[in-house]
């Protein structure tokens, strides 16, 4: 009798792409992606740095607390640290990470925009994340809506209320 005609020799294929079907489902039903929106509030020091005459140069270190209205994932309330390098003449180059409290889940972005002054639009992109948060891709983006700067003692302290984006997670 040949394979064509005993359902025996069916069954294996059947079976092998009834499996690979499964497989493929559970890995579109575990990819997660969504929108958030919340607040953000920052303060932090800055440093100026001598750099070419008539352009201002500064580092800055910024923390906070991002208090999102949808969650990113199962996750809602984080405390952000931020680092950046904001130059008169190319703009800002920022590296944040925002943990949750227990310092389990991490979501790490980078942002570009202009030194944090009020009405300021700043665009980031989330380049992955840990725990909860692991594979975390998407976009940010944010208007500071008030800032206060303290030039005496290299201050800076900023709000937003539109902070909004989307996320991806595998």
């Amino acid at each position: 009798m040949s394979a064509e005609k005993n359902p025996v020799y069916i069954w294996p294929g059947v079976i092998l792409l009834f499996l690979l079907v499964m497989l493929a489902a559970g890995r579109a039903l575990a990819e997660e992606a969504g929108t958030f929106s919340g607040s953000w509030i920052v303060s932090g020091t800055y440093r100026t740095l001598d750099f070419a005459e008539g352009r201002e140069v500064l580092t800055f270190r910024l923390s906070g607390h991002v208090n999102l209205k949808n969650e990113i994932g199962t996750v809602a309330d984080l405390w952000s640290e931020c680092t950046g390098l904001w130059d008169a003449g190319t703009g800002t180059a920022t590296r944040c990470v925002w943990r949750t409290p227990g310092g389990e889940d991490a979501a790490y972005s980078i942002l570009e925009g202009r030194l944090v002054e009020e009405g300021v639009r700043v665009n980031g992109t989330f380049v992955g994340g840990a725990g909860r948060l692991k594979g975390l891709t998407g976009g940010l983006t944010f208007t500071w809506t008030s800032v206060f700067r303290n030039r005496t003692e290299n201050r800076f302290t900023g709000h937003t209320e539109n902070l909004s984006g989307s996320y991806q997670l595998p």
